[in-house]
């Protein structure tokens, strides 16, 4: 009987040494994402069942716990037994930090249990969003940190502002990568409430949504829009300028900026305050010194300078006459909000009777302009010709159309001058009953001396001679003179010679 009872003790006991030394632990369950309801600010824990367990018995969702950077990574369990492959924790803290999860598979004899076995690896956290407003710029600077097992297969941040239960309105989307942590939110609405979460997207699909923060726009209302309308010759040949800006906002201190190029250094010529939606305002620089850039810039109420408006500048003229063509060109408006729809070149003859008409209507920067059309020997226009260009916007999205206009330039155009050899006043012909210069175009003026055969002065005048002396005809024969033409460029020149009186 001894020999029978230890047998049985033996038999019994046998069994336990080799199970025991056979105990595997499941691994952890890998984790599909972690993700918090923008609507209750719940954590959502979602998870692959273990595939290197025969059997799972149930499922515990670990937090992680703060541990020094040498130590490993503590975990709580917040959960009991869990029989589906999520769960939701209900007295989440990621509104206040990122927070870290593990889970736990347990198997039907209760190995993988927190009390013996240890969590690998790093714990998925969720995306944890602050915001910061700048009430100075009127901005609102969103951070969050990315989701930390999804390192280098995010595709991309979308930021939402929730306006209701599951109603959603995107307000930006950041790609391609998703490597950036940071966005400024503009253009928002003064003292209105905004709640605003962040979603991640995998490169796979998945996505995860941060932590949704609320912040109250108690700011200034910053500007949407600065447009410069134009610049343009203005009075005592300055630059005139034109601003529209955006009428809501509540900023009305500016910084007016100008460079000698457009992508130069810019240096702030004024500061002034004003609560027009459209102002003008005079550089009063000589014009044609030189082609100046210009931009508009919005101060904000910590007096620092903010947004920008587009470039505006002056548009200089420049030309040469040779013989009877005038070649202008000039420099382009760089910058109009809808660009420049054309340039058009107005030509002005003469002073006293000036004739104005358009010569040119196109994109390009010069033009040859042809005066001999223009020559009329019985009907001569005035010999000065000005131009100028006016350029103009296509209207821009603002329903804004600007036109600048240049500077203006002339020309003192030498005519050609014939002179007849002999006259009759008394003829049929209106054209043969006087004598003076015939020209291409019209002087500035000239004088006419007519001596008689002696060398006597006779007559003078600034007009044809009609062949009389104190009214009345003089005799035939042959007289001299003495013509001088003075320019409209300031020049003259003289002619000397003879001409015959003859009677019908």
């Amino acid at each position: 009987m001894r020999f029978t009872f230890v047998w049985l003790f033996l038999f019994l006991n046998l069994p336990f040494f080799p199970s025991y030394a056979q105990i595997t632990y499941p691994e952890p369950a890998p984790l599909y994402l972690v993700t918090v309801d923008p609507e209750t600010g719940f954590d959502i824990i979602a998870w692959y069942p273990t595939p290197s367990a025969d059997y799972i018995e149930y499922y515990r969702v670990l937090e992680s716990r703060p541990t020094p950077a040498d130590e490993p990574q503590r975990y709580a369990e917040i959960s009991a037994e869990v029989y589906d492959t999520f769960y939701v924790n209900v007295n989440a803290r990621s509104g206040e930090s990122s927070i870290g999860y593990n889970v736990r598979a347990i198997d039907d004899r209760g190995n993988g249990d927190i009390r013996n076995g240890n969590i690998q690896g790093i714990p998925d956290s969720t995306i944890f969003l602050s915001a910061e407003i700048d009430t100075c710029m009127a901005t609102v600077n969103l951070t969050w940190n990315d989701y930390n097992n999804w390192r280098g297969s995010i595709a991309g941040y979308n930021i939402y502002r929730r306006l209701g239960p599951g109603i959603y309105e995107n307000m930006a989307t950041l790609q391609p990568g998703g490597k950036t942590n940071t966005h400024i939110l503009t253009n928002l609405t003064v003292n209105q409430p905004y709640e605003v979460f962040v979603e991640a997207i995998h490169t796979d699909g998945r996505k995860s949504t941060s932590n949704k923060v609320t912040v109250l726009t108690h700011m200034s209302q910053a500007p949407s829009f600065l447009n410069a309308d134009y610049a343009t010759l203005g009075a005592d040949d300055h630059i005139t300028l034109s601003f529209t800006v955006d009428a809501s906002s509540s900023f009305d201190r500016y910084n007016l900026l100008r460079s000698n190029q457009i992508d130069g250094e810019y240096t702030r010529i004024d500061s002034f305050n004003t609560t027009q939606a459209s102002f003008i305002y005079t550089d009063e620089v000589p014009f044609t010194s030189a082609v100046y850039y210009y931009k508009l810039q919005v101060v904000n109420h910590c007096n620092t300078g903010g947004m920008e408006s587009n470039h505006a500048n002056n548009i200089i003229l420049a030309g040469t006459l040779e013989g009877n063509t005038v070649s202008l060109q000039w420099n382009e408006y760089a910058d109009w909000q809808g660009g420049v729809n054309y340039y058009q070149v107005t030509r002005t003859i003469g002073q006293s009777v000036p004739l104005s008409e358009t010569v040119y209507t196109g994109t390009e920067l010069s033009f040859n302009d042809d005066l001999s059309s223009l020559i009329n020997p019985l009907d001569p226009l005035e010999g000065i010709v000005c131009y100028s260009i006016q350029a103009v916007e296509n209207q821009n999205i603002y329903g804004i159309q600007g036109m600048s206009i240049s500077n203006r330039i002339c020309f003192s155009i030498h005519p050609e001058v014939r002179i007849p050899n002999a006259f009759i006043p008394n003829d049929t012909e209106v054209a043969n009953q006087v004598f003076g210069p015939v020209f291409t175009f019209l002087p500035e003026r000239y004088t006419l001396i007519i001596y008689n055969g002696h060398g006597l002065k006779i007559w003078e005048g600034s007009e044809a001679w009609d062949g009389r002396v104190n009214g009345k005809y003089v005799r035939e024969g042959v007289y001299l003179y003495h013509l001088k033409i003075s320019q409209h460029s300031g020049g003259s020149n003289e002619y000397h010679g003879s001409v015959t009186v003859l009677y019908r």
